[in-house]
């Protein structure tokens, strides 16, 4: 089983029922064809570890997981040492990069070929390549006899810390962070271990056990680092230390013989503020939000009642408090926490995400607070719920077209309506009916539904999708992809292009292109500013494609853009060939989900999904 067979049983056993091979193809990056051919090797190598589950296939269904009575839980464990191999390639980088920022130089081609038990043209080609990748973080590969990692202490350190989180964990542990860890005694781990206890107890939470992880990994190294001579001399003048972080430096300074700074705690103290916490519902009622995080609730709760006439609900009060201090403390550390939820909720549910945003990219205490962008996701993932709650999303009205008894009709009218808060079920006809109502000189059919939903394919005039008798949740999917492109019988259109963008490869560059293009475009009227921000705030990377999307003021008219970035505007910074663009004016703002969706298959079609790892074994972008 391959790493992308491996993700598919992984998306099987997710999903519980039934999609189709052209769903998954889009969720891995690859065709359907390549699915299905790896269905069978799949069941082949089921069958040859003597498991009794099987990819199952159903005719106008898909494929569908049958999990035999008992061995979930064997096969999660199965995927979990399956991920825990990572890729050679990967590994030989995360190798150098240990080797050159905590192993003790100086360093060579030759000796790190030795080090890695590599042969010295690979090294040499490697180092090339880290150049490249270094200095769009700010780095830099000093040139001469011995090679180094130059550039400010924090950069290097935050760069070797992303690097290792962006692969999967059991793979790192497995495979990286023995290496990191070789030259430290297993007292010293328990003694940083012992250290994070004590920084929980007195910071009163307890961090989530990727946290507590991630900080063990980050203090060993800093350990490493000073160790070195490569101390951080310099961190955000925020005062003297608390007393528990003045103690803590002493005893570190004793147990490693080493001098810390006074800046070293202060960046401690910062990561432990932007840390993840371990919430219980018991530690969220006692927590006590600062006087700026519930203000800023309070305006973002006046805005959301304002626009969609529904107050926020009590019990997400909090919750926005809490994210929004944690958000609030890592853009004033400057300090970056990734969110594994933010292409979920910035591109799969892009429709209520663009909504949301409409409104809170309005409130002027949010625009000044200025979040990263994962922070930001982080808001728009607990207001999804209060949005479906309010009805703002637009429901779909489906006339239900049945040949057979009322069971099946009562039936599929539960099913839908049970199983997606977007579809109701507005009447329920025959196929006669139909006929007859399309054959009329006015057919009246939308001014009822927005589409029909058959057991059979219907030959009329009018939006219709066919799905099994079975109404199961691979039916509600093929439903929500392909008929809210249209709205009250017609298809929701939006003018879209193809364009080169011209621009140079920084990143700046790029982001002054896209304005410039969209501007002149008559697509966008705003300043630069604003644009930069809605960008930087709203905008993700989905394989090779940077995707941006807006609905709301300075929106001139309704487009989409896929551009192709030229030769030299392909930057290794995001590691894009193409960028695509959905701006939506305010008029259109109720057509955003079959808008989205187009958008979403223009994406599909023409966005670049090539393997991020190129054929010569090296990543075209380096993973954020």
């Amino acid at each position: 089983m391959n790493s992308r067979q491996g993700a598919l049983l992984r998306a099987l056993l997710d999903a519980g029922d039934y999609k189709t091979s052209a769903d998954f193809g889009r969720e891995l990056g690859c065709s359907d064809r390549t699915v299905r051919s790896d269905v069978k090797a799949l069941n082949a190598f089921l069958e040859h570890e003597g498991f009794a589950t099987r990819v199952g296939r159903q005719r106008g269904a898909g494929l569908r997981l049958a999990l035999a009575v008992g061995e979930e839980n064997r096969l999660v464990r199965l995927l979990g040492e399956s991920e825990a191999e990572m890729h050679p390639r990967y590994e030989r980088l995360c190798q150098e990069m240990i080797a050159l920022t905590c192993c003790p130089g100086p360093h060579s081609a030759d000796g790190l070929a030795r080090r890695l038990f590599r042969n010295k043209q690979q090294i040499q080609a490697d180092l090339h390549w880290w150049e490249g990748v270094l200095a769009v973080s700010g780095l830099r590969l000093s040139a001469g006899r011995t090679v180094a990692v130059e550039g400010p202490e924090w950069t290097i350190r935050g760069f070797v810390m992303s690097m290792l989180f962006s692969f999967p964990a059991q793979a790192v542990r497995r495979r990286i962070i023995p290496s990191l860890l070789g030259a430290m005694d297993p007292y010293d781990r328990q003694f940083l271990e012992r250290c994070i206890d004590e920084m929980e107890r007195d910071l009163g939470f307890e961090f989530s056990s990727n946290a507590q992880w991630q900080f063990s990994v980050y203090l060993c190294i800093m350990v490493t680092r000073i160790k070195l001579g490569c101390g951080l001399r310099h961190w955000r003048d925020d005062g003297e230390p608390t007393q528990f972080f003045a103690y803590l430096r002493r005893r570190l300074e004793r147990h490693f013989s080493i001098a810390v700074s006074q800046a070293e705690m202060g960046l401690l103290r910062d990561m432990a503020n932007c840390c993840t916490w371990q919430w219980s519902l018991a530690a969220m009622e006692a927590y006590e939000p600062s006087e700026r995080a519930r203000a800023i609730v309070d305006d973002i709760a006046a805005a959301l009642e304002g626009a969609f006439g529904a107050p926020l609900p009590e019990d997400m009060g909090k919750p926005l408090a809490i994210l929004l201090e944690s958000g609030l403390a890592r853009r004033s550390c400057e300090l970056l926490a990734p969110n594994p939820n933010e292409s979920a909720v910035k591109y799969e549910a892009m429709d209520g995400a663009l909504l949301l945003s409409s409104v809170l990219c309005e409130v002027p205490s949010l625009v000044e607070a200025a979040l990263f962008s994962p922070d930001y996701a982080r808001l728009v993932l607990v207001l999804l719920d209060y949005l479906e709650a309010t009805g703002a999303m637009r429901c779909y009205r489906v006339g239900l077209v049945v040949n057979c008894g009322i069971d099946l009709a009562l039936w599929g009218a539960h099913r839908m309506e049970k199983l997606s808060s977007r579809l109701s079920v507005a009447d329920v006809l025959t196929e006669n009916e139909v006929l007859a109502t399309t054959a009329a000189p006015a057919c009246r059919l939308h001014d009822r539904f927005d589409f029909l939903v058959a057991f059979e394919p219907l030959d009329v005039d009018f939006p219709s999708v066919t799905i099994s008798p079975a109404v199961s949740r691979s039916d509600i999917d093929h439903i929500i992809a392909s008929v809210p492109l249209w709205h009250r019988g017609r298809e929701v259109r939006a003018p879209w292009e193809r364009q080169v963008l011209r621009c140079q490869s920084a990143p700046d560059s790029l982001l002054r292109g896209l304005y410039r293009a969209l501007s002149d475009d008559g697509l966008i009227a705003m300043d630069f500013d604003r644009f930069s921000w809605l960008f930087w705030t709203l905008s993700l990377v989905r394989d090779r494609t940077l995707v941006f999307a807006w609905c709301g003021s300075g929106v001139v008219s309704t487009a989409i853009r896929i551009y192709q970035l030229e030769e030299e505007a392909r930057n290794e910074a995001v590691g894009c060939t193409m960028a695509a663009v959905l701006v939506v004016a305010e008029v259109d703002r109720g057509d955003l989900m079959p808008l989205t969706q187009r958008f979403k298959r223009l994406v599909e079609d023409y966005a670049d999904t090539s393997d991020l790892v190129s054929d010569d074994g090296f990543f075209v972008g380096f993973p954020e």
